[in-house]
């Protein structure tokens, strides 16, 4: 599609101007003669969204008038409204006009030479605004493996991913932030554990076994001290009690019969027992912390993983999704990314690019945002300086699309100057 002739009257500075455009047209002239309004009217024209305040100062009707090699659009702007036609070479009106150009039209606003002299948020922003991309909550649980909610999927998609990155990003430190936690808790916990130490040999029912065992040598020990007593005692009345002699033998006998089966039943060394019950005791402290270290050490392990699954979905959404769906637009250049704030090629920022290389991707991007519409206006091409702007003109030479190029004065071999809203003859 290209403008085979450009009619306008009486358009913002414009009075009345009339052009056969060729396929790279740089408008030349100084400050508020009317080069930008020549943009602006071609804008005017596809896409509207023009009142009366774009009526030349002391008129009352502005008209666009284009001859493209398909059709012809005007566009009539009066006190009252905005009139819009559209009609084949045949002269058929097409209907709902303002809707047939919607679906021929490219992105305007997309200016290459601006583009650079944004800041990085707006460079973002401009750039995502030309692209459109939209993501679903569905699509983006096909990268993350579940719905996330919170997060504004009416946004850019490239801006929903990033809030998504940011989200898992925060998860994957906290998850860090767990597992170093707990793996110095184990450290520290396993360094309290003697080595070679087996909680098993810790037995709470052996230790109660032992402990019943020094009752009941306790008691045994009370009897036999006071078995002996009464054997000496017994011993010591005899000779008093010889009516009884006989009646205290049998009570001697008893007595030994039951003290020698009582120093059977002693304990070899029972200071031993008390010691092993000591040493079991003190080390029921230890058989908690080895339970707590084989549980750190599953938690750990779980731990770990939620770690990496997460650092992997982080490092798809900062590279590889972004990447995809920039993919999807089919923009021609390659590698291209947003990270943050910061518009990256290749991992290259665009501010790291040279003056040619970052003209070339702007061009490659307003390219494909107008394949179909081919026509493209550039404003403020002054900004370049010859160098790029040589670059610029080489770059267009052979390329499929028409260019509008307004520049301020310079020296511009078969340039269309603006003075006063008109062309010079």
């Amino acid at each position: 599609m290209k403008i085979v002739k450009l009619t306008i009257h009486n358009f913002l500075k414009l009075k009345d101007i009339e052009m056969n455009p060729s396929k790279t047209n740089i408008i030349v002239g100084k400050n508020k003669q009317g080069k930008t309004s020549i943009l602006k009217a071609i804008k005017a024209a596809f896409d509207g969204g023009v009142d009366e305040k774009m009526i030349r100062i002391g008129e009352n009707k502005a008209e666009i008038l284009l001859e493209l090699d398909e059709f012809d659009v005007k566009r009539t702007i009066t006190e009252k409204g905005t009139y819009l036609d559209v009609a084949n070479k045949e002269g058929y009106k097409v209907p709902s006009p303002q809707k047939f150009l919607n679906n021929l039209l490219g992105v305007f606003s997309f200016n290459p030479v601006q583009f650079f002299e944004l800041k990085l948020l707006e460079r973002k922003k401009y750039l995502l605004n030309a692209i459109k991309l939209t993501i679903s909550q569905d699509e983006l649980a096909q990268y993350t493996g579940e719905k996330l909610a919170g997060i504004d999927y009416g946004k850019h998609a490239l801006e929903v991913v990033e809030d998504a990155r940011k989200y898992y990003y925060d998860k994957r430190t906290a998850a860090n932030s767990e597992v170093s936690k707990k793996r110095k808790t184990l450290e520290e916990l396993s360094a309290k554990i003697p080595e070679g130490f087996n909680p098993a040999e810790v037995n709470e029912k052996h230790i109660l076994e032992l402990r019943d065992s020094l009752v009941v040598e306790a008691l045994n020990q009370q009897q036999l001290d006071a078995d002996t007593k009464s054997e000496a005692r017994l011993l010591a009345s005899i000779e008093e009690y010889q009516k009884k002699i006989k009646e205290a033998e049998y009570g001697l006998l008893a007595v030994r019969k039951r003290k020698e089966k009582l120093t059977k039943e002693l304990l070899p060394n029972p200071k031993a027992v008390q010691a092993e019950i000591e040493r079991l005791e003190s080390q029921r402290e230890l058989v908690f912390t080895a339970k707590r270290v084989e549980e750190l050490r599953f938690e750990l392990g779980v731990a770990v993983k939620e770690a990496d699954k997460l650092d992997v979905v982080v490092n798809r959404l900062t590279k590889e999704i972004p990447q995809e769906l920039i993919m999807k637009a089919k923009l021609p250049v390659e590698g291209l990314v947003i990270v943050g704030d910061d518009v990256q090629v290749n991992g290259v920022s665009l501010d790291n690019l040279s003056a040619s290389e970052q003209l070339k991707f702007a061009l490659d991007i307003v390219r494909k945002l107008n394949e179909n519409f081919k026509i493209i206006c550039i404003d403020g091409i002054e900004t370049l300086d010859k160098d790029s702007f040589e670059v610029f003109l080489k770059e267009i030479e052979n390329d499929s699309y028409q260019y509008f190029v307004t520049r301020v004065n310079g020296e511009i071999k078969n340039g269309i100057i603006i003075e006063n809203g008109e062309i010079r003859k």
